[in-house]
């Protein structure tokens, strides 16, 4: 409990101090104090600067102890051999809170930052700090308007990024929220000095705001207490985890980058299997995977009926859910005989995955297709894949919002209650095609249908959800 009231203030921080606020914003880049202010902060904000009164208007103050009031989140902006003065400065006007965006420790690999680091860690514990960072961008907290970088989505959702890296940080809520993936809470760990991934872990798991917990690891201090806090939390929040720093040019580089040890492939293989953690091999493939998750509910297994056309789907299809782990069971003859009551046999394809084109010439086709696939007893999930270059030329593009409309509203009806993915592909150097695509993916994604640009993307993320769910099944008994 003490615990989560410390972490509650970092998250929700009513009062937020910025040691090292220039008076000038820096040249092509608003500063953490100016990023604060850019996004809305509605808390009590204090600069911390000896040599100006005013920041941006604000009233500056020389000191921590010189701030009228305790502060919930210090975050320390100077030149790393300031780092020591700053956080003693912490110690003493009691703010215990600290978020260290400076970087120059031991990530460095040199004498001189790794003095530097023993010292901040020397000073932290001694003073009880608990710090984010050192080398990290802290916090991202829509629902509070609270960030330290340019202009992320001002939405808030379900999802948490625990993350060492920074850089990640943004780049993975920004590409996310281009899929309608928004965050609850976002932390840029970093160096770890104090507080590490398993300490926000710990938090996560009981934060009501958080239903999916992604993360970035490069290194962990703590290896079975990760694995006992994911095996734990993973029960009931899926924690989907992108490891780096698997090859030995990785693991140089994840060295010089937090300064973390990054463990062997071995060990983590051991890890995914016995926590049940899903695993991620890029921050596109962590996206697709969250929006498996964020939009669908559950499954009974890892069969697939495919229902798309043209260009050779079935053999792709067929390679990519294999490829996957996917398995792509025929329909029964029964189910058959009824496609071939509206599905002429020329050159149509019926037996799952399905290439034909008549289904899709209208939307009473696809109703009926639908409901006789999800109908099948050996079925748990569907998957319709939209091929744009033909259905464009049909009418200029207006049959395929047409779909997508239809796909977005009725037809889940038709579906019986069996998870409904999306796909579509265009090839054609044409930019109206193109943006026909966008704006169909667009509309599925506001309704809540998971929407990928080609089989890979979602038969890889599909296979995933899919094992996760049979991994909780096997291991909490009805």
């Amino acid at each position: 409990m003490e615990n989560r009231k410390y972490f509650d203030a970092i998250f929700h921080p009513r009062t937020l101090a910025v040691v090292g606020a220039p008076q000038e914003r820096p040249l092509g880049w608003p500063g953490i104090f100016g990023c604060i202010r850019d996004y809305g902060y509605p808390g009590r904000l204090y600069p911390i600067n000896p040599r100006v009164t005013h920041v941006e208007g604000v009233r500056s103050y020389p000191d921590l102890v010189s701030v009228p009031e305790p502060i919930d989140l210090v975050i320390i902006s100077v030149p790393a051999p300031a780092v020591p003065a700053a956080l003693m400065d912490c110690v003493a006007s009691g703010n215990r809170n600290v978020h260290i965006f400076t970087s120059g420790f031991n990530e460095t690999g040199e004498e001189k930052g790794v003095e530097l680091h023993r010292q901040i860690l020397e000073i932290a514990h001694a003073g009880g700090l608990r710090v984010i960072g050192p080398n990290c961008m802290g916090v991202y907290v829509p629902k509070e308007r609270l960030t330290t970088w340019v202009n992320p989505s001002r939405k808030d959702g379900p999802v948490a990024f625990v993350s060492q890296s920074g850089g990640h940080a943004q780049d993975f809520t920004g590409f996310a929220s281009r899929l309608g993936i928004h965050f609850s809470k976002v932390v840029s760990y970093g160096n770890a000095l104090t507080l590490d991934s398993t300490d926000f872990l710990e938090y996560l798991a009981g934060d009501p705001d958080t239903q999916i917990i992604t993360m970035y690891l490069e290194g962990v201090k703590d290896g079975r207490r990760l694995l006992e806090v994911v095996s734990r939390i993973n029960r009931t929040k899926p924690v989907i985890i992108l490891k780096a720093g698997l090859t030995e040019a990785g693991t140089r580089a994840v060295a010089s980058h937090t300064g973390s040890m990054a463990g062997g492939e071995h060990i983590w293989d051991a890890f995914f299997k016995m926590s049940g953690a899903v695993r991620v091999f890029s921050l596109e493939d962590m996206a697709h995977l969250t929006l498996a998750f964020r939009h669908l509910d559950t499954t009974g297994g890892n069969r697939i009926a495919v229902i798309g056309h043209g260009g050779g789907i079935a053999v792709s299809a067929a390679d990519a859910c294999s490829s996957a782990g996917l398995t792509i069971p025929p329909f029964s003859a029964e189910t058959q005989e009824e496609l071939r009551s509206f599905i002429p046999s020329s050159g149509n394809m019926i037996r799952n995955p399905v290439d034909a084109i008549p289904i899709f010439i209208d939307t009473a086709n696809i109703q009926q297709m639908l409901d006789l696939a999800s109908s099948e007893l050996d079925i748990d999930m569907l998957m319709v894949s939209l091929s744009l270059d033909w259905i464009y030329d049909v009418d200029g593009g207006v049959h395929i919002n047409r779909i997508a409309e239809y796909l977005a509203g009725h037809a889940r009806e038709f579906v019986n209650g069996k998870p409904l993915v999306v796909t579509w592909r265009t090839y054609r150097n044409d930019p109206r095609i193109f943006d026909a695509g966008l704006r169909i993916e667009r509309l599925l994604l506001e309704s809540g249908i998971p929407v990928y640009r080609g089989f890979e993307s979602a038969t890889g993320a599909l296979a995933r959800w899919a094992r996760y769910h049979r991994f909780i099944r096997e291991r909490i008994p009805v």
